[in-house]
């Protein structure tokens, strides 16, 4: 399988597509450039706003406005970007990260992670909570990264991108709780970075570095291989009236002149249909 161009967006690391059903549109962020995007497929319009800070995640909420995973913390916003309210400050050991990857859940909870280029394992991956209470899920992260939730949220999957693989956990979704981390997969075509759950349960894991998406079964069972026409894979996400169009971000940062004439489309969101589809999309509140 090979995705085609949706967006030729430029971005310096394009991430966190978050399908937005009664919008019929795709979030997304551009992490460094601090900004965060909104994509109709239907009209090809792409606009955008300013977050003021690199910011490495956006999910919607229920009330219809967005959290995002920034360099602070975990902000609320309106749609159009206005009114930040900071909800919980990203903490580190040593201080100095930021937030990265984050979602939120099919229950109302928004999970996210944190990193630290300088420090090896000073993150950690939170799960905020819809009366606005912030738990500390799993520590010693490097660059937290993908994660998703199977059908049923029995187990919840996560990949520390220097790990080099993808973790199961069992996953209580009445509590958010987690428990007997394991290793399901290990990647060897880059690194993992994004990833997203279709309703078979199967995993679909964007590979930084690796110039694709690579679909897995529950077992952990390499199936299914999407091209991308870019090295740096960032994340990938299901959207349309039917979801099942898997849209893929994708990233710019650190190309030569050289490569960017061999990748003329990176930083771009690509997009391709498929035969399954993705769960509904996941709601904070």
């Amino acid at each position: 399988m090979t995705a085609d161009l949706a967006l030729d967006a430029h971005a310096t690391v394009a991430e966190s597509p978050a399908w937005d059903p009664g919008r019929q549109a795709l979030w997304w962020v551009d992490i460094p450039a601090g900004r965060v995007h909104h994509f109709s497929p239907a009209t090809g319009e792409d606009v955008s706003f300013a977050a003021g800070e690199p910011t490495g995640a956006v999910a919607t909420r229920r009330d219809g406005g967005l959290l995002l995973a920034t360099a602070t913390g975990i902000v609320g916003c309106a749609a159009d970007g206005s009114g930040r309210t900071v909800l919980h400050e990203v903490q580190t050991n040593p201080s100095g990260g930021r937030c990265n990857d984050g979602k939120a859940d099919p229950w109302g909870r928004f999970w996210a992670g944190t990193l630290l280029p300088a420090a090896r394992g000073a993150g950690a991956l939170y799960r905020l909570d819809p009366d606005n209470t912030l738990h500390t899920m799993v520590t010693g992260v490097s660059v937290s990264n993908g994660l998703g939730w199977s059908p049923g949220g029995r187990t919840f999957y996560y990949a520390d991108s220097p790990t080099g693989g993808v973790d199961a956990f069992d996953h209580n979704p009445e509590t958010g709780a987690l428990g007997n981390r394991r290793r399901l997969i290990d990647i060897d075509r880059g690194r993992p970075d994004g990833l997203t759950i279709d309703a078979e349960g199967f995993l679909w894991v964007a590979l930084w570095e690796g110039w694709a998406v690579q679909r897995f079964s529950p077992q952990g069972r390499l199936v299914t291989t999407v091209e991308i026409p870019a090295r740096k894979v960032t994340s990938c996400a299901f959207g349309g009236p039917r979801l099942d169009t898997l849209y893929v971000t994708t990233a710019r940062v650190g190309l030569s002149e050289e490569e960017l004439r061999e990748q003329p489309h990176a930083g771009g969101i690509f997009a391709v249909t498929t035969a399954g589809r993705g769960q509904h999309p996941g709601v904070y509140g």
